[in-house]
């Protein structure tokens, strides 16, 4: 559930320079290839992590300057122009949501510039492109000595990437700008794993990936790969380190949240639009996390009341918090459970879909760097190197880590979650490399969905495994209202852990290390999980309405999955077309 954690989420908030391949629709209408290759040649919005998902070559890895924001919402200000003239007249319904995606996209990132000075998503655990940048060129095969070329090219700019984004740090403490004090110590602890030595380092090339080359290339390319590494990669993130840790951390503010920043607000409104693509406003998500959980505390009290339970809440989930029927042993327990789930929705599916990625999906554990952290998992999309997909979860503080949640968070990881519908559009063909992005409200809100669908389907028909669907929802609805808090409203960290004890089951551990995810980390993603559920059920009951018996529930499903991620709000035009269609 928790982003897997997304990275093409933060990774949509970051600069990469990167040829866009023109994959599908190549036959298409002019006007809209044109548009693509211009999207390209602005080179953001993950179009890094886009063309590796399409087995495509890199060119370079992220800029995170000033400059490099600022080159960027000027590159996307000339394309909202250009492609408010392109009509819609002799165009495919496809090459019609081509257009309207990146109208929405180029509408919003032509003003991201104005907000660098408040941005801190280099360094922190959820956002910071470093361990993905890691992994992405770890994963690359290595078959022969053409195919050292780019990794080894893309680690040479590690360090200058590292150096940037302590120049960046500077010149915003500079202006008193500085990441908050409390989120600090968990930033400092994920760059030191990147100023790790030798084969420890996540940037290192493991000899196991060079197996196939002849003897003296394979030394050749490990020798350099290890100088990169020792030279250059190991000194930059020492200085960057270095500063953190220093006089930065001393004078940092102990508030959190954005507001408390020069043009912070703004900026967290503009993430709100960013995150839920629905053109809302922070006051009004608010609005919506409170009304939403007080409506589960109602249903929860009935479940509590069903399964005979007199106490009050506090007592029941103090109850829950120690009951071994839902914690792990051992973190091979964790994946044995939610594989249980997953195995007992998979043949349900068929009621509700009529089609399912090739792709095949398990769950595995985190890697043991990433686990200190994290809070939770996150799901991992087939690569070129690997075909399957995982969730990856989190197997370390078992007493702390309930699994009443395991029923819901498998729907929302694998499938229906995920699973499917980053494998749909994977596989289809027939979408351009640009649209195969990744919009958080919709990624994360259809995982959310995909909980609720399995609910329908009979997963929860243990009151328990209800209960702990609606715990989930509970969770998700508190984020509402604390991301908000916090970096809209004036909240301190304090009241929204207190508001979060007062209604989620986490830990203590889990609630401290969630809400800097919210304030300090990616703040505005966390919203995207409900207002995008929100959204997917809004559009169904319109759809069910509208079409009466004409309506099948599968049929919406595949509306909604076949033309992969897309703003909420570009979405909800297509599903109104397709309503208009079928009447």
């Amino acid at each position: 559930m928790p982003t897997r954690q997304r990275f093409a989420t933060i990774l949509l908030l970051t600069n990469f320079t990167v040829a866009l391949p023109m994959s599908g629709q190549q036959e298409g209408a002019p006007a809209v290839q044109d548009l693509l290759a211009a999207v390209g040649q602005c080179s953001t919005t993950a179009s890094f992590e886009r063309s590796i998902a399409a087995g495509t070559t890199v060119a370079h890895l992220p800029q995170v300057s000033r400059g490099a924001w600022s080159d960027e919402s000027a590159c996307w200000r000339a394309l909202a122009s250009r492609a408010a003239r392109i009509p819609a007249t002799g165009l495919s319904a496809e090459e019609q949501l081509t257009v309207s995606v990146v109208r929405w996209e180029a509408g919003l990132q032509q003003d991201r510039a104005d907000h660098w000075w408040v941005d801190f998503s280099s360094i922190t655990p959820y956002a910071s492109p470093l361990g993905y940048l890691a992994r992405t060129i770890a994963s690359f095969p290595i078959r022969s000595a053409a195919d050292t070329i780019v990794p080894l090219q893309l680690l040479r700019e590690v360090p200058a990437l590292i150096d940037s984004i302590r120049a960046g740090l500077e010149q915003r403490a500079a202006r008193g700008i500085r990441l908050s004090k409390a989120a600090l110590p968990a930033s400092v602890m994920l760059l030191r794993g990147f100023a790790a030595p030798a084969d420890a380092n996540p940037f290192s090339i493991a000899p196991s990936r060079a197996t196939a080359l002849d003897g003296a290339t394979r030394t050749a390319f490990l020798a350099s790969g290890a100088r990169i590494v020792s030279d250059g990669i190991v000194p930059s993130m020492d200085r960057l380190v270095t500063l953190l840790a220093g006089d930065y951390s001393v004078q940092a503010p102990d508030r959190v949240g954005l507001s408390q920043y020069p043009g912070g607000a703004a900026y967290y409104a503009w993430l709100v639009r960013w995150h839920t693509t629905l053109g809302t406003t922070p006051e009004a998500v608010h609005a919506i996390g409170l009304a939403e959980v007080a409506r589960i505390e109602r249903e929860m009290a009935a479940i509590r009341a069903h399964v005979g339970f007199r106490g009050t809440r506090a007592r029941f989930h103090a109850q829950l918090a120690k009951d071994p029927r839902f914690f792990a042993s051992t973190p091979d327990e964790v994946g044995a459970r939610l594989m249980l789930y997953a195995n007992r929705l998979d043949p349900l599916l068929d009621r509700a879909f009529s089609t399912r990625p090739r792709a095949r999906g398990d769950v595995r554990r985190l890697p043991a760097a990433l686990e200190p952290s994290m809070t939770f998992g996150y799901y991992q999309e087939p690569t070129v190197a690997d075909s399957m997909g995982h969730y990856l979860y989190n197997g370390t503080k078992l007493s702390e880590r309930t699994l009443l949640t395991a029923a819901p968070l498998i729907a929302h990881e694998l499938w229906p979650g995920h699973h499917f519908q980053i494998g749909l559009m994977r596989e289809n063909t027939e979408l351009p490399a640009y649209r195969k992005g990744y919009y958080t409200a919709y990624g994360e809100g259809w995982g959310d969905y995909a909980s609720i669908v399995a609910g329908e389907l009979g997963l929860y028909a243990d009151p328990m495994d209800h209960y702990g669907r609606l715990a989930m929802d509970m969770f998700l609805s508190c984020r509402l209202v604390v991301d908000t808090g916090m970096n809209a409203l004036g909240w301190s960290r304090e009241r929204a852990m207190a508001y979060m004890r007062d209604h989620v089951l986490e830990s203590d551990t889990q609630i401290a290390s969630e809400s800097l995810r919210y304030s300090t980390d990616i703040p505005g993603q966390a919203l995207a999980y409900k207002m995008g559920s929100n959204e997917f059920v809004r559009l169904r009951t319109r759809a069910q309405m509208a079409l009466g018996s004409r309506y099948d529930v599968r049929d919406y499903h595949d509306q909604v999955l076949r033309s992969g991620m897309l703003p909420m709000t570009v979405l909800g035009d297509k599903i109104d077309a397709w309503i208009a269609a079928g009447r």
